[in-house]
């Protein structure tokens, strides 16, 4: 927010007429900066104080796209007094030391996912964190949108009774087989290939539906899970034990008594659907990657309550692949500004959370504690190659 000539801070207020404001820095001015500054519009609580990246080039070009500061070292943005809440959108290697020198130098972070690459550096955090009295909360905010507050109120009421059984997929297809040397983002930005494939898929997507399973039906107590890499060569130059898992799939038992299978990959065709069912229902989410993606009810046995969703069910048993009939429930509408297909999510509303919460004195919704325990189990999915069974040590 500016002035005429002039930088200000500019209050604002809850619905409970709360006083909201922070002033945010970005450390890593990569790919996904640009998804946080294109929805950082949307919550004007939140004032940019500047941004910082290792790679001189980078920050020069990020800095210019958006007329933002740009901090000479990592040091002097953590030395500004003003800025209260730091956003970690380095390399996931970087995670931990970035998120943990901000920590020390007595600022609030929001993370992206995965908190830390090994659960123990990701527990120090959460540790210190508390210790030091701060605010630590992390990505995927996409269990915070539209569709995911639809999907949570309708379990809550009931509309499809015990919930039984969770199908989680999260499957991106064979992505290494497409232009990716063309991909950028809107301030010029590579898309990151020999980085994501290192650090894996399951790492970067688990946690959409993670957080929105965890979110509804609590801690998960034990896993059996299994990872694969599929294919040794993505095209990248990489040899193979570069590579990441490019396959994982895990049986969540959740303390709740909700047993949940999640299966992540870049091998099967394209599917981000989340299928819940109940003794009552069945509640389809078709994108987890979409705010206001379509959300479907129907009966236990698959189809759309009526004559018409009967004539359908006998229909559909003679086309391929699944169909996802039903009954489509409302999600509320939401004008603000969204990234391009696929990423249709508003990455800012994680640090817009936060920052509610702590001007509030309260714990956010992705807490230390909740981001903790999704990164515990990403790490397990990724790491399991061969297969494993894991009794949780995290909870919140």
């Amino acid at each position: 927010m500016h002035s005429a000539g002039r930088r200000r801070r500019t209050a604002f207020f809850t619905a409970s007429n709360q006083r909201v404001e922070m002033k945010i820095a970005i450390v890593g001015c990569g790919y996904v900066a640009d998804f946080y500054m294109t929805t950082l519009a949307n919550h004007p609580e939140l004032e940019l104080g500047g941004v910082y990246d290792r790679d001189a080039g980078r920050l020069a070009a990020f800095s210019r796209h958006y007329g933002a500061k740009a901090f000479g070292s990592l040091a002097a943005l953590l030395a500004d007094r003003e800025v209260g809440l730091v956003l970690n959108l380095t390399n996931p290697h970087s995670h931990f030391a970035v998120t943990k020198a901000a920590l020390e130098a007595g600022k609030h972070v929001y993370s992206e996912k995965p908190l830390a690459m090994a659960y123990e550096d990701a527990e120090s955090l959460v540790a210190l964190a508390e210790a030091k009295g701060l605010s630590l909360s992390g990505a995927p905010a996409s269990s915070l949108g539209e569709a995911g507050a639809a999907v949570k109120a309708a379990v809550a009421a009931g509309k499809v009774g015990r919930v039984r059984l969770v199908y989680a997929e999260l499957e991106d297809g064979p992505v290494f087989l497409e232009p990716l040397h063309k991909w950028r983002s809107v301030s010029g930005a590579p898309w990151p290939a020999r980085d994501e494939f290192k650090v894996g898929c399951i790492l970067e997507h688990a946690g959409y539906y993670l957080t929105w399973m965890c979110a509804m039906f609590g801690p998960v107590e034990r896993m059996t899970t299994f990872a694969s890499r599929r294919y040794d060569d993505k095209l990248t130059g990489q040899p193979p034990p570069e590579i990441a898992a490019d396959f994982s799939t895990a049986c969540l038992e959740f303390a709740s008594g909700v047993v949940a299978r999640i299966t992540c990959g870049l091998v099967a065709p394209q599917d981000r659907s989340l299928h819940i069912v109940g003794d009552e229902g069945v509640l389809t989410v078709m994108d987890a990657w979409a705010s206001r993606g379509a959300i479907y009810l129907r009966s236990p046995t698959g189809e759309d309550p009526g004559l018409a969703g009967r004539l359908l069910h006998r229909l559909q048993r003679h086309l391929p692949g699944r169909s996802f009939l039903g009954r489509r429930l409302p999600v509320a509408k939401f004008k603000g500004k969204l990234p391009a297909y696929p990423s249709c999510m508003d990455f800012a509303r994680g640090p817009a959370s936060q920052a509610a919460a702590i001007a509030q004195g309260e714990t956010p919704q992705l807490s230390a504690r909740f981001v903790l325990h999704i990164t515990e189990i990403a790490l397990a999915m990724q790491g399991a190659l061969g297969g494993a069974v894991v009794t949780l040590r995290s909870r919140f």
